[in-house]
């Protein structure tokens, strides 16, 4: 089995011997580690990003950003309980989270561009000071997994958020002992999300753990987490300090799933002296056995260190198909006073090649009814009178479009993103396993701009009162890949779909319910319409809002919005639903999915909205008839604040904020008058 694929000293990065924890986050590594200082009383928490990139043919590690603060702390008692102490990184729904322990208790920053960090939040709860713990995100669920006390001993302390964001903890009385604490979460090919937990005891023993997800199954209190094996690593006892884990194959070990587990330690006294490499061993998911010890010779990550270490997946692009090849990356203190002032530390990495997640397929489908976004209401053909004719070439039309472009710029992003399918398991969100996925749900995040020509009139039919729905029906891409081992030969039934939008119909649908509305209108009367908004309704944006004011006298009267001086903007509008089993194409997974996006547009109504009033003529000898009417066309725009006041809404879409085109008439002029 090859030792490493590459190995680097990333020189930018000045850290002391206190440890070190990193993941990666938008296409980069980010490492994270502390900086102490007594002579400014700070404590901080910095970190390093660095990524892999082509220059002139050659793969380096450029180094992004070095040393920025992720969090400052003014005054603390090395001594004492005040200060950082170790830390744990996890993406959690896009968002990166940074751990650590301080004052007896969890904290954690965050930041969503890895640039701009929150403020520090704290849990309230504690794991041992100064231990190692791990951090991950299972399911949709934030998960930390270290050593807790609890009656008296050193137990295995389970931290989580729960489905309403609670912060809850349990502690695992099956174990004592507990010291340090590293893990990774992995798919099995049998439909399982398991989480592999390794354990250094206080007497510097070596256990492994495997605790089976059944989050989304049992909707208990507990985390979801139950543990089903543990094996006692009985050749190391008394040699383990630190261990660092990840999921996959390696490139000349195993072609069956895997997990790595990588040991720091081996020797005793902590000297030098007659220090031994540090080790690792494989674990085989498919038969449950793990490997041999297999001595690390390669690079400074060989070198026994008395800190804390880790490991993370990186991926690497392949090709243009978005195929990616996903590495393991081990990283930790190396300690050479030759190099950097005593007490000083470099930061230290080795890469091994990994699992490869392929194309499989790709397909293109129009999402269902009940995924269309909403964008506007239409309150029928507008009010008109018939001076008494029962001719059927007079009345009123509306237009939308009319005979040039409708614009809409559609900002898509799918939350779900992608998600993973382990073998005949229902589909899971992706982060259980592999970052893969939630990688591409990113790049899938795009802005796509449609222009379709739209011609829709709309005119009085009798008996029927009613409005019409306008909606954007994306079309939806699915690209399947497929995880196959290092020297892709092998698939594992690991499926991960990422999904987005690659163009948008416009539909229309008309419903019987225009009675319904404000003030109960009917297109066949418009006494109902009289005065109904002498002025745009507080329940719409006013400075998004339209209103253009028809006079009608004998003869046909067209007005529509002028060219370039209004636009309809929509911004974050949500579609949401649940796609059921038995769909056909791309959402045929089984089980139910939650299926959401969000989206923007913008609707250039310039000369596309209008309307034509052509009634009869007033009869002579009839004074009731009209020979003047003001018709008023309102587009409202949806105040984000009062939605539950926009009539035209239905309630289950609230969330897309769709304009609404409503009608009142300000005045009318009869032939007597």
């Amino acid at each position: 089995m090859s030792n490493t694929y590459t190995n680097h000293r990333i020189p930018e990065a000045k850290l002391q011997f206190t440890g070190v924890n990193g993941t990666y986050f938008n296409e980069s590594a980010f490492f994270f580690y502390h900086n102490r200082s007594t002579s400014s009383n700070q404590d901080q928490i910095l970190y390093t990003r660095v990524r892999l990139k082509q220059q002139n043919d050659k793969e380096v590690l450029e180094c992004l950003n070095s040393n920025g603060i992720a969090y400052n702390k003014i005054g603390y008692d090395v001594n004492g309980r005040h200060e950082i102490s170790n830390l744990a990184s996890v993406v959690h729904q896009g968002i990166l989270y940074v751990f650590w322990t301080e004052d007896g208790r969890i904290h954690y920053v965050t930041t969503t561009d890895g640039k701009t960090w929150s403020g520090s939040n704290q849990l309230p709860y504690s794991f041992i000071r100064r231990t190692q713990f791990a951090a991950l995100s299972v399911q949709g669920r934030l998960v930390l997994l270290g050593a807790h006390q609890a009656d008296s001993q050193n137990r295995i302390g389970i931290v989580y958020q729960d489905s309403n964001g609670v912060w809850r903890i349990d502690a695992n009385t099956n174990w004592k002992n507990v010291k340090e604490v590293c893990a990774c979460a992995y798919a099995h090919p049998d439909g399982y999300f398991d989480i592999m937990v390794g354990v250094v005891t206080t007497h510097s023993n070596l256990w492994t753990a495997i605790f089976r997800s059944d989050i989304g199954v049992d909707y208990g209190t507990s985390c979801g987490l139950r543990q089903i094996a543990s094996k006692h690593h009985e050749e190391y006892d008394g040699r383990v300090d630190f261990l660092g884990i990840e999921a996959g194959t390696i490139e000349g070990g195993l072609q069956d799933p895997s997990v790595q587990l990588f040991i720091n330690g081996w020797h005793r006294p902590h000297s030098w002296s007659g220090y031994k490499n540090n080790q690792m061993k494989t674990y085989n998911i498919l038969t449950g056995e793990w490997s041999r010890a297999f001595t690390r010779t390669h690079g400074h990550t060989k070198y026994p260190t008395w800190v804390y270490m880790g490991a993370f997946q990186y991926f690497v692009p392949i090709g243009t198909n978005g195929e990616m090849r996903q590495e393991i990356w081990l990283y930790m203190n190396y300690n050479d006073e030759n190099v950097v002032k005593r007490g000083g530390s470099n930061l230290v990495l080795c890469r091994y090649k990994s699992d490869v997640m392929k194309l499989v397929m790709k397909e293109e489908e129009k999402v269902k009814d009940e995924f269309r976004a909403l964008i506007g209401v239409i309150e029928g053909a507008p009010p008109y009178v018939t001076n008494g004719s029962t001719r059927s070439e007079y009345g009123s039309t509306f237009y939308y479009g009319r005979s040039s472009t409708q614009q809409i710029t559609i900002s898509t992003r799918f939350q779900m993103g992608s998600y993973m399918q382990a073998g005949a398991s229902l589909p899971i969100g992706a982060e259980v396993s592999l970052k893969f996925s939630a990688q591409h749900a990113d790049h899938s995040s795009e802005i796509s701009e449609i222009t379709r020509h739209i011609d829709k009139t709309i005119v009085p039919i009798p008996g029927e009162n009613s409005v019409t729905y306008v909606y954007l029906t994306p079309h939806v891409v699915c690209t399947t890949y497929e995880l196959f081992d290092w020297k892709m030969q092998k698939p594992f039934g690991i499926r991960s779909y990422v999904f987005h939008t690659s163009k948008a119909d416009i539909d229309f649908d008309v419903l019987p319910i225009l009675h319904t509305y404000t003030n109960h209108p009917n297109t066949h009367d418009y006494t109902t319409f009289v005065h109904r908004f002498p002025a745009i309704p507080h329940y719409a944006d006013y400075e998004r809002s339209l209103v253009l004011d028809v006079s009608w006298v004998p003869g046909e009267t067209s007005a529509f919005f002028e060219k370039k001086t209004s636009t309809v903007n929509i911004t974050s509008s949500t579609v949401s639903g649940e796609i059921s089993a038995g769909y056909s194409g791309i959402f045929n997974m089984g089980g139910n999915t939650s299926f959401e996006y969000e989206l923007s547009h913008s609707s250039e109504v310039a000369e596309k909205i209008g309307v034509k009033l052509d009634y009869p003529y007033p009869r002579a000898g009839h004074p009731e008839d009209i020979r003047k009417l003001i018709l008023r066309m309102l587009m409202l725009v949806p105040d984000p604040d009062q939605i539950e006041a926009c009539y035209w809404i239905p309630k289950d879409k609230q969330n897309q904020r769709p304009w609404c085109v409503a009608w009142s008439i300000l005045g009318v002029k009869f032939q007597d008058s």
